[in-house]
């Protein structure tokens, strides 16, 4: 029997198997996915974050991606930009937003290297459980189609906002509140900024930041009832939402847009108890909430921690 199985190989359950793993324990990590994998989420990292690599041994690494740090952050909320400079304390800038593909990919293989047994293109069909204790899972590879079923005192479920695992163990929510605000971002080229931009103003919210390969990360927000009307004109809602920030405007008419738009309109906000008998929650799968303030990942990485030293105690 193994020590701990976690379902989902992205930033809060590579995370999660690289710190049991570095304690000694005998865990196996399995996603759906083959890495490195781009997923249309948010990925800026900042708060907590960035310290929390740095402890890890992979700031450096995930920064060697082509992912630049932010050390100036710029406020506009309608009355005037306020910028702060040189923000790094003890080497670590105060964020980074790395996207998804580079970094899911350096987690993953520092938990394989920490001894973890990663097991990609696996996919876990249901929980194994004695009486009301969850004690493994079962499920078969996406390639191949063989079987398998997997013993462990511990079933960690880093599956996202729609956890499978949540589900299967029932897990309550003790808060919740419906979906506020939809999203919708991509990336453009010719577009420098200088650190972060957040911008907040008319019922709208912006975040602005370089990310890999000398790209910038615009994301807008707006009400969740404005949904359709965003929907049936996207470009349209964008180039009227950047208004808000002029400057920005006129960069985004010079440059290049290199993806298509992606969008989050299903986005909840809950709390879930996050453990049971056997089994326990990190990331969106335990908690999730409105992009606005941008902790997704620094939740993930958080729930790593804590749960990495509760379990490996």
């Amino acid at each position: 029997m193994r020590d701990a199985i976690v379902i989902g190989a992205r930033c809060a359950g590579a995370t999660t198997a690289l710190v049991l793993a570095r304690r000694g324990l005998d865990v196996l990590l399995v996603d759906r996915a083959a890495f490195p994998s781009e997923i249309p989420h948010g990925h800026f990292i900042h708060q907590s974050g960035p310290a929390r690599l740095a402890e890890l041994g992979l700031l450096d690494r995930v920064l060697g991606t082509g992912c630049p740090p932010v050390t100036t952050i710029t406020t506009d909320f309608g009355d005037g930009p306020l910028t702060g400079r040189g923000l790094v304390r003890d080497g670590v800038p105060l964020g980074l937003g790395p996207r998804r593909g580079p970094l899911d990919r350096v987690l993953v293989e520092a938990a394989a290297a920490a001894g973890a047994e990663v097991r990609e293109r696996f996919a876990v069909d249901e929980l194994v459980a004695d009486r009301d204790r969850v004690v493994g899972v079962r499920g078969r590879e996406v390639v191949g189609r063989r079987r398998v079923t997997e013993h462990a005192r511990l079933v960690i479920g880093a599956d996202g906002r729609n956890s499978a695992v949540a589900r299967a163990v029932d897990a309550p929510l003790t808060e919740s509140a419906p979906t506020l605000t939809c999203w919708y971002f991509s990336y453009w080229s010719g577009v420098p900024v200088d650190g972060i931009l957040i911008a907040a103003r008319q019922r709208r919210a912006l975040f602005a930041f370089p990310s890999n390969d000398d790209l910038t990360a615009i994301f807008f927000a707006w009400p969740i009832a404005e949904l359709p009307q965003v929907r049936a004109n996207l470009h349209g809602a964008f180039l009227a939402a950047l208004e808000v920030v002029p400057e920005l405007a006129e960069r985004v008419r010079d440059g290049r847009r290199e993806e298509r738009f992606a969008g989050a309109t299903q986005l909840p906000n809950f709390l879930r108890r996050p453990h049971g008998p056997g089994w326990a929650l990190v990331g969106d799968a335990g908690c999730h909430k409105d992009p606005l303030l941008a902790l997704g990942l620094c939740a993930a990485l958080r729930d790593a921690f804590l749960l990495g030293g509760a379990a490996g105690a």
